[in-house]
């Protein structure tokens, strides 16, 4: 069945949070029915959120990569705080204190009021957070920085846990067609979260085009140009390069008239 076409503002996109989430919710077919199930499955998933942590953490301390942004002091822990990767546990305090804020947000991924602005704008400060900017308001002047791609996979892990503690669920529990509502239901949500951390981390393709345009010279209709040194866009060092080359010259034309002489 054929749908009317919807205009959708690119700009808007940027700098609206509502008009955003109403665009990836309608992209992705979050509806109410979908907040509702989570909600009628949060008795169910509650519980066992807890495990879900741990395995999180037990996963991302596998890696080195993804293990070290635990090692700076977080906001709000004051304790002492372990020198190196090495002596980072998993029964380190601030892991603890980590893995609180985990488990507010997977309850709240269920729990939610998914009418209310507020959540939405919950969801949106999760994913700045993460940048180095302080997301809330008792985070000012204080950074936690990880990369997106360590947040892009966590995200996806935990949905591959989500899904591995779902379906075992016996029938009477929950039945097979209330199980693919909830896994269709958490799918959609955190695929919504995952853009509100990109929302953040990257710059949105309107700029991007407008970087190519200057870098075509003016538009795609033109033949890409070779891209500037970032020596040339500095006048200064422009003139010190230019000076070097000179007296490389006479350097070289020195020689020559002594090899002659």
């Amino acid at each position: 069945m054929n749908h009317p076409m919807q205009h959708v503002d690119r700009e808007t996109l940027q700098t609206s949070l509502p008009d955003r989430v109403a665009f990836a919710r309608d992209f992705v077919g979050f509806s109410d029915e979908d907040g509702e199930t989570l909600n009628a499955a949060a008795a169910l998933v509650g519980p066992l959120v807890k495990g879900v942590v741990d395995g999180v953490y037990a996963h991302l301390f596998e890696f080195d990569y993804t293990k070290q942004s635990f090692l700076p002091a977080n906001t709000g822990f004051d304790g002492d705080r372990p020198k190196d990767l090495a002596a980072l546990t998993l029964d380190d305090p601030q892991i603890a204190f980590r893995k609180t804020f985990l488990t507010k947000w997977a309850l709240k991924v269920f729990t939610a009021d998914y009418k209310d602005p507020k959540t939405w704008e919950y969801f949106d400060k999760v994913g700045l957070m993460h940048t180095g900017v302080a997301g809330f308001e008792h985070r000012k002047g204080k950074a936690l920085m990880v990369d997106l791609l360590a947040t892009s996979l966590t995200l996806a892990w935990v949905e591959d846990v989500l899904v591995a503690v779902v379906v075992p669920l016996p029938e009477e529990t929950l039945g097979a067609e209330m199980k693919l509502k909830v896994l269709r239901a958490v799918n959609r949500i955190l695929w919504i979260q995952q853009d509100l951390f990109q929302r953040h981390y990257i710059r949105d393709d309107e700029e991007m085009a407008r970087a190519a345009a200057r870098i075509n010279g003016g538009g795609p209709a033109q033949a890409p140009k070779t891209v500037d040194s970032p020596f040339a866009a500095n006048p200064s060092t422009k003139t010190i390069l230019e000076s070097i080359s000179v007296l490389a010259a006479v350097l070289v034309l020195a020689k020559v008239a002594k090899d002659l002489w």
